[in-house]
């Protein structure tokens, strides 16, 4: 089914219609919110998101795609999350464990090497101001398109492709930084 039927019927109070839309746009969401407020409260503010579009969702008028609409909600919902939790003592970010069960050390050492790039990159990124930031994730992760990116945050195409750019040349520095480049 189309995203339009879909809005259409969960506009109606479909709830199965809606539930296929949070599984269409959960993992873009997501990775949205973990750029924000980091991996350990993502999905607390995915839920939120979700929650939060549900009931505005009446009043959703399509001018703009339901994805467009639910990133400018999860970015609200991830912006005020973080506002809320900005008097907390900042928890140490989560470890992932692999089991490690039938894997040769070659696999092992792979892993372990993947694993500390995407680290670095992740928090490369963290690094970056939020108005560079949003639109590389948006871009890379979330593969929105630059009219769509220029939508979500209210700004021109032009200055949507630049901060971008800017971004990715910030991040290649970082990642220098950081000793994660050659």
């Amino acid at each position: 089914m189309d995203e339009r039927e879909l809005v259409r019927r969960a506009k109606g109070g479909d709830e199965v219609a809606f539930e296929a839309l949070v599984r269409r746009y959960w993992a873009k969401a997501y990775r949205l919110a973990e750029s924000l407020v980091g991996s350990a409260d993502a999905e607390d503010v995915v839920v939120e998101a979700f929650a939060q579009a549900w009931q505005a969702l009446p009043r959703f008028r399509e001018q703009a795609s339901f994805g467009t609409w639910l990133f400018r909600i999860v970015l609200n919902q991830a912006r005020q999350w973080r506002r809320k939790q900005a008097n907390l003592p900042v928890e140490p970010l989560e470890t992932e464990s692999e089991e490690g069960e039938g894997l040769s050390l070659r696999d092992i050492e792979a892993l372990a090497c993947e694993q500390d790039w995407r680290r670095r990159v992740q928090q490369a990124v963290q690094q970056l101001p939020e108005h560079l930031r949003l639109p590389l994730v948006l871009r890379f992760w979330d593969e929105l398109s630059y009219p769509e990116i220029a939508e979500l945050l209210g700004i021109k195409e032009s200055t949507a492709r630049m901060r971008v750019a800017s971004a990715l040349k910030q991040l290649a520095i970082l990642l220098a930084k950081m000793g994660a480049l050659p």
